[in-house]
């Protein structure tokens, strides 16, 4: 379906070209209409500048509503709320657990909510050893006891756990810096 979409995307931007937003944007909908139609995906697509609102009805029947502004994206469907954004510069997701070590200048690289869990992409221009080193110490402060840790070649990987929640870190050294991924998942409950 990825390539189906970009497919879309590029054909419609190039067939637009000349006409007036208002019929460019018109036919990018049709056409990304059709190519998730093709994918068994009934959609009603909405352009309107930098934006994109559909709501979507699954061969399943489950129906989601998916926006896209700028670099942000959000799909609400019976099983929640799913967010994503990219482009750097922005804040870390009200989601994002105030007992998890948000990397004291790190800039946000990219976010991504799902139900139950929340993961953020970090860049720092500290190394990728103090990183990890404060991650250690900070994620213990906070009552996290570790699970695991892994280290090699510039790169940790380290495990927590904190009641029914997992924090997975992976750190790597990038550009003199370090890049940072923190995952949180909440485990089920029986």
């Amino acid at each position: 379906m990825n390539r189906m979409w970009i497919a879309g995307m590029v054909a419609a931007l190039v067939a637009g070209a000349g006409c007036g937003q208002k019929a460019q944007e018109k036919a990018t909908e049709k056409l990304i209409e059709r190519s998730l139609a093709a994918e068994g995906v009934d959609a009603q697509v909405d352009i309107a500048g930098d934006t994109m609102s559909f709501t979507a009805t699954g061969a399943d029947g489950k129906k989601s509503n998916v926006r896209i502004a700028g670099d942000q994206m959000t799909i609400v469907g019976e099983d929640g709320t799913t967010s994503f954004r990219a482009g750097g510069a922005g804040p870390l997701p009200p989601e994002f657990p105030q007992d998890v070590l948000a990397y004291p200048g790190a800039a946000v690289v990219s976010s991504l909510t799902a139900p139950g869990s929340v993961n953020v992409a970090l860049q720092s221009a500290d190394s990728a050893a103090d990183v990890a080193a404060k991650y250690q110490a900070e994620m213990a402060a906070n009552g996290w006891i570790a699970q695991s840790s892994f280290a090699q070649d510039g790169m940790s990987m380290l495990t927590f756990a904190k009641e029914d929640r997992t924090a997975n870190v992976v750190i790597q050294a990038q550009d003199g810096g370090a890049q940072i991924n923190v995952t949180i998942a909440t485990e089920p409950r029986d």
